[in-house]
């Protein structure tokens, strides 16, 4: 079996057993990796199957989070990246990272991956070299991360679709006030 690479990104939210965020995005150049730096396609996804991928903690295989084979992670590829969102367990581990994504402390995301063959390319910049993956044979994992690869990742606390609602409501409505109050004025 190939090796799986690692990289790390994105921030994330959390909300009640739900995070979600950006596990990678296209176009983002990433930190230094060891001598050069990477570069995620639009393309890269376009044949990779997602349909058995995991959530961990750090890349830590005995800390699953989610699982999109059951439904408990949801993943989707849109033109800024791979977006996604997981139930939580009812575990320890679980409780204890949506604290520290509450908190803030831990807000980033990384990925495990295989690139197909000939699904990269090279290019030099100045002293540095920048590897583009152009193709991804092989989504392994997502993790919620301490130190991610790439800055702009991110996971979140999700906000419940109720709250949402709610807050939308109150938008329109102040929105609606002040327009109702402009058209008395005038």
């Amino acid at each position: 079996m190939q090796q799986l690479e690692q990289r790390k990104m994105e921030q994330v939210k959390a909300n009640d057993n739900v995070i979600e965020g950006y596990a990678l995005r296209f176009n983002s150049l990433s930190k230094d990796l060891g001598g050069f730096r990477e570069v995620i396609s639009p393309t890269a996804l376009k044949s990779t199957d997602l349909s058995d991928v995991r959530c961990f903690i750090d890349h830590d295989s005995s800390l699953v989070l989610g699982r999109t084979a059951n439904d408990t992670l949801k993943i989707t590829v849109d033109e800024v990246g791979l977006h996604f969102r997981c139930e939580l367990p009812d575990t320890t581990y679980a409780r204890d990272l949506n604290v520290s994504v509450t908190r803030g402390d831990i807000n980033e995301c990384s990925f495990g991956f295989n690139v197909s063959e000939g699904g990269e390319s090279w290019k030099r910049d100045g002293d540095n070299y920048i590897r583009t993956i152009n193709s991804i044979n092989e989504l392994a994992e997502i993790s919620i991360v301490s130190i991610p690869a790439y800055a702009e990742t991110n996971a979140e606390i999700a906000q419940r679709s109720f709250k949402k609602v709610v807050n939308e409501l109150q938008k329109r409505k102040l929105t609606l006030s002040l327009e109702l109050a402009k058209i008395k004025k005038g």
